[in-house]
């Protein structure tokens, strides 16, 4: 069996046609979807990158808790690629993702071997004196402190084509694997991008098809937060998002690349893909909130990470909107031609009894989700009511088709609740109005996380 495993960060699922966005190019993910198996309803569990990682490697929250913290794999934990390797069957990691592999984070723990294209968000993997320390905008609207972001700049003065950005080169390895690996039986190819997470600086070519001629300040690293507190302008923020658009197509460029090497060794018909992401970002746009990247607290200044530094002041806290919980899920099988949508609510955990199951493999009783396969060979998954998203300052969440309710362990503020259908920004908390839907929901939620209490 043969399956590849494809998954870019920050990733919003509504900015791919296949999910109906009409105005960002996904030539290639469209495809990709147009023979696979959609899921609809698909919702991060732990939040964000790393937690979001161990979900989907471990199966389960850390070490008995239900959701996954911001930290590597640790030695007493098994992988999905360990559990794999120990039934012989070879697992090949290519990442750009620094968080997963730089601190001794462990991420590629059992895995055959593992290639790692260094550089992104500042990893110091090269030095040079002649690149200056230059901010395109006032260095506390960047949300790296000065010697990472002279790093970040560091890292990309040498780009002139496309393949000397990350994603392009991340790809371009898994398609040099592939060629010295396609006649294997049995392989996993885990390939994981950065992109389109921020630094937003793909070839200007790729921006110019959302903002030709724009002449104003360049955001491609900011602070999170209330972008109009921060003093960024409406046409500030548009410039942003086609940055960012911009970084989702040459994204869906460099998966083209692999999608036509698959055909060149003619495995399309031989191999599993799996595409998804972690989380997504917010841009201004409805359902937002106002707010750029992807905080859950602000400061009193209405931001966090400034230049870097400390949270100003209070902080204030806010639920997770549908902008970064609800993420992309594709499954394309051998042989399949035809898309097939489905509306069930699933997680990233229920990916890794997937993948072993793809291999014939039994998952542990201890896992937190299901197999998929199931589900898409005509068997009916369980109902779920909603789906759960745990983050740091003890936020927990339980969000669903028409609701997202949101509460704090701490009490750091009264309980939210988001309704979806009539109120679209999202903006609203509709908790007092709704308790009967708020006391259902947290029942859920406090059946899947015992460290929330019953009201």
């Amino acid at each position: 069996m043969k399956a590849i495993f494809l998954l870019a960060d920050t990733y919003r699922r509504d900015h791919i046609g296949a999910y109906g966005n009409k105005w960002i190019r996904t030539p290639n993910l469209n495809r990709l979807a147009s023979m696979s198996n959609v899921f609809d309803y698909c919702y991060v569990c732990s939040f964000p990158t790393l937690p979001n990682r161990r979900d989907i490697h471990l199966g389960v929250g850390d070490h008995g808790q239900a959701f996954n913290p911001w930290k590597g794999i640790d030695n007493d934990e098994i992988p999905v690629a360990q559990r794999l390797g120990e039934k012989g069957i070879h697992s090949m990691l290519i990442t750009d993702v620094a968080n997963n592999v730089t601190r001794g984070r462990n991420f590629y723990k059992g895995f055959s071997a593992y290639r790692v294209n260094r550089g992104q968000e500042g990893d110091p993997y090269w030095s040079d004196a002649t690149v200056p320390l230059q901010f395109p905008v006032e260095p506390h609207l960047i949300r790296y402190p000065a010697g990472r972001w002279q790093q970040i700049l560091v890292n990309r003065a040498h780009r002139r084509v496309e393949e000397d950005w990350f994603a392009p080169a991340t790809y371009k390895l898994g398609c040099e694997w592939l060629e010295r690996n396609w006649k294997r039986d049995n392989f996993i190819l885990w390939l994981e991008t950065f992109d389109p997470h921020e630094p937003w600086d793909p070839p200007q070519w790729h921006i110019d098809l959302y903002d030709p001629g724009y002449q104003g300040r360049v955001f491609d690293g900011p602070s999170y937060g209330f972008y109009r507190e921060m003093g960024i302008t409406e046409r500030e923020m548009r410039h942003t998002h086609a940055r960012y658009a911009g970084e989702c197509t040459m994204v869906d460029s460099a998966l083209g690349r692999l999608l036509r090497k698959l055909e060149e060794l003619r495995l399309l018909d031989e191999v599993a893909i799996f595409f998804t992401s972690d989380h997504g970002a917010y841009f201004g746009l409805e359902g937002d909130a106002g707010l750029v990247c992807k905080p859950h607290f602000v400061g009193e200044d209405g931001a966090v990470h400034l230049a870097g530094g400390p949270l100003r002041g209070k902080p204030r806290f806010f639920p997770l909107r549908t902008g970064t919980m609800r993420i992309p899920l594709f499954l394309h099988l051998p042989g399949q031609t035809k898309q097939r949508r489905f509306r069930p609510i699933v997680q990233p955990f229920d990916l890794t009894p997937t993948i072993l199951e793809w291999f014939g493999l039994k998952s542990p009783k201890e896992f937190t989700g299901e197999s998929l396969l199931p589900l898409i060979r005509g068997k009916k998954m369980t109902p779920r009511l909603c789906a759960f998203n745990g983050a740091s300052h003890g936020l927990r969440q339980a969000i669903n088709r028409d609701w997202i309710y949101a509460t704090w362990l701490g009490g750091e503020r009264e309980p939210w609740l988001i309704d979806l259908k009539n109120n679209p920004k999202q903006d609203k908390n509709a908790a007092k109005k709704h308790p009967d839907v708020c006391r259902k929901l947290r029942a859920a939620l406090a059946k899947f996380d015992p460290d929330v209490q019953l009201a």
